[in-house]
């Protein structure tokens, strides 16, 4: 990906992308009869804009490899196998959507994969790395992204990161895993993401922040709206 280039994605770029389709094909290449168990793996199956964004994101990783990786966030699905295998790769995830059988008999195919089932927040970094990768996590489900990029920037080439927001309000109704409170969580807008990445030098434009706040041509049904960034980290070999 290219550092600092917002990109938004469209229905348009989606009806051009299912031309070809090529990230489907990979799958159908790679993927085992216990990998379709997999709910990310599902998920990337039923919904094109995901396997768009996951071209976008993972593309290079998945073709020439050789890079240290740190995938936040990104799930289990057959693809993970595959750049784990051609990359020095490490998943941080909790890894809520799957049943402990299903993990479990695909970290037995995958030796590969470094894993940590963790939060991001408490993960020890252990050395540098080349990229960092957090799909379709923040600002929708994880709304610490200031954080994020404060701990992974300075220890990284390149943090790549799809946006999920919704330029109308939406909410939430969640409880408290630590406690025995509901909360309303109101979903960030495009305003509040674009506030958010300029203090780390991306989206600064007044072009840029107008197409995070555009509302209009989202390639899902309920509206969501999505845009891919890469920040260039501070490490410097």
């Amino acid at each position: 990906m290219t550092p600092n280039v917002l990109r938004r994605i469209t229905s348009d770029w989606v009806e051009a992308y299912l031309q070809e389709d090529d990230l489907a094909g990979l799958l159908d290449e790679v993927s085992s009869e216990q990998d379709e168990r997999l709910v990310c793996q599902t998920w990337l199956r039923k919904t094109a804009p995901k396997r768009l964004i996951f071209r976008e994101l993972y593309g290079d990783l998945l073709n020439q490899g050789g890079r240290g990786v740190l995938d936040v966030g990104g799930g289990l699905t057959a693809l993970t196998r595959l750049m784990a295998e051609r990359n020095t790769f490490e998943l941080v995830d909790l890894l809520a959507h799957d049943d402990q059988a299903t993990v479990d008999s695909f970290l037995a195919r995958t030796p590969d994969l470094a894993i940590s089932r963790t939060d991001w927040l408490d993960y020890e970094i252990k050395h540098d790395l080349d990229i960092v990768v957090a799909n379709d996590l923040f600002p929708n489900v994880d709304q610490r992204l200031e954080m994020f990029l404060e701990k992974f920037l300075p220890r990284c080439q390149e943090v790549r990161l799809s946006l999920t927001y919704y330029n109308e309000p939406r909410s939430y109704l969640t409880r408290r895993l630590n406690g025995d409170e509901i909360l309303c969580m109101l979903a960030w807008d495009g305003a509040l993401t674009a506030r958010c990445l300029a203090k780390f030098g991306a989206a600064q434009s007044q072009a840029e922040v107008d197409l995070l706040q555009r509302n209009d041509d989202s390639a899902y049904q309920n509206g969501r709206q999505v845009s891919l960034i890469a920040i260039e980290g501070y490490r410097r070999d």
